[in-house]
């Protein structure tokens, strides 16, 4: 196998992510040239780590796609932007923009591959892949390609948005919706491994072949998530159950995709390529999934204390060489002042005296005007009184 993957020209759609990720990372393994494309700086950076090419083209646009296939010479295509709806059923995605804009990518992505003559295209598609994966698929077979459509079951691992939005769920006690039909499961690891088989594999050649690829072990949905918190250490979350006036509106596409059975049997790929999953059950998955959470978060931690060490030893090192000090600032003396003698206070002139008055003066005139008032409300009061004795 390694030798029909040296110097092989690969591009990979929908790279910096889960299983997209992992199969730029196997390719690596083998010595291929990878190419792959982001969506923003952060996958750009996850794809150059791993020693590959990160592009940004425009996945609905065959142009810009022709384009990156001749820069990097592609002799083949891992299509895997579909799995943006092939994550945990739990998750709440918008299935029907998410469906569409994978439509549209596929069907530039064909375009592209036919003009610029690839020899090979490995595509994810869904276990039971609905209306707009059975119309990419169509588009798929339809063309003059070679290769596979690669129909997973709901795929899992450190790297799927999915994943990590359930485990956010479980951790903030959140009730996930519950799901009690048995589907089948497979790690992001395993199903790149599954299309580096494909590639190495001899092509179909009557066009596209649909194959299907899943772990060993089956369980529900409900199952999944418990699993997921015995993994985090949490205890099993709680469930959220339609309820009565669910009956009154039409079920969402997420209700739809958890009340069926989607089991898929993998013999035929295993036949063809001898591929085998390396976590066949969900507990090994998901120890390889908690594991590389823990690895990213000490991968972050191990850069922010590396990148501190390095601006506190250059700040040491310019303190101890006196480049980092300020510039010596002379002192300026300010002129001292003579004291002023204060001002003497002015003498404080007598109060005049009061002036003469032909009676007693009232210690207070508020308290004579209320004396006058009382005085003639009284002869007003007698006058009445006379007055009425009189009449």
């Amino acid at each position: 196998m390694a030798e029909q993957t040296d110097a092989m020209s690969v591009l990979v759609t929908g790279g910096d992510s889960s299983a997209g990720l992992a199969a730029v990372r196997a390719l690596q393994a083998k010595g291929c040239r990878t190419t792959a494309t982001a969506c923003d700086a952060a996958g750009a950076l996850a794809i150059r780590q791993l020693g590959a090419l990160p592009v940004f083209p425009d996945l609905q646009r065959a142009s810009e796609i022709g384009g990156i296939l001749r820069m990097s010479g592609a002799d083949a295509i891992l299509h895997t932007t579909p799995q943006a709806i092939l994550g945990v059923p739990q998750a709440d995605v918008n299935y029907a923009d998410a469906g569409a804009r994978i439509f549209a990518q596929t069907q530039a992505v064909a375009r592209a591959a036919e003009q610029q003559g690839v020899k090979q295209l490995i595509a994810l598609s869904a276990g039971q892949p609905g209306e707009h994966l059975q119309a990419a698929e169509s588009v798929l077979r339809a063309s003059g390609l070679r290769g596979f459509i690669l129909r997973a079951g709901y795929v899992y691992g450190g790297n799927s948005c999915a994943t990590t939005a359930l485990a956010d769920m479980i951790k903030r006690s959140a009730t996930p919706p519950s799901g009690e039909k048995p589907a089948s499961w497979i790690h992001e690891d395993d199903l790149a491994a599954a299309m580096l088989e494909l590639l190495t594999s001899e092509m179909p050649s009557d066009g596209m072949t649909i194959v299907t690829a899943a772990s060993d072990s089956a369980c529900t949905p409900d199952d999944f998530a418990i699993a997921l918190a015995q993994s985090l250490g949490l205890g099993a979350p709680r469930f959220a159950r339609p309820g009565i006036f669910s009956m009154l509106r039409q079920p969402t596409a997420r209700e739809r995709l958890l009340a069926k059975e989607n089991l898929l049997d993998s013999r035929r790929l295993r036949e063809l390529t001898g591929w085998m999953p390396r976590h066949a059950t969900i507990e090994s998955g998901l120890e390889a999934t908690t594991l590389t959470w823990r690895l990213n978060d000490a991968t972050r931690s191990a850069d922010y204390y590396e990148i501190y060490a390095d601006e506190a030893g250059e700040a040491i090192a310019k303190r101890e060489s006196g480049l980092g000090l300020p510039e010596p600032v002379a002192e300026v003396l300010e002129p001292v002042e003579e004291p002023v003698a204060a001002a003497q206070p002015e003498p404080v002139k007598a109060a005049a005296p009061p002036p003469p008055s032909d009676g007693p003066t009232p210690w207070n005139e508020d308290e004579a005007k209320r004396e006058e008032r009382r005085r003639k409300a009284l002869e007003r009061r007698a006058k009445r009184a006379a007055k009425r004795a009189g009449g």
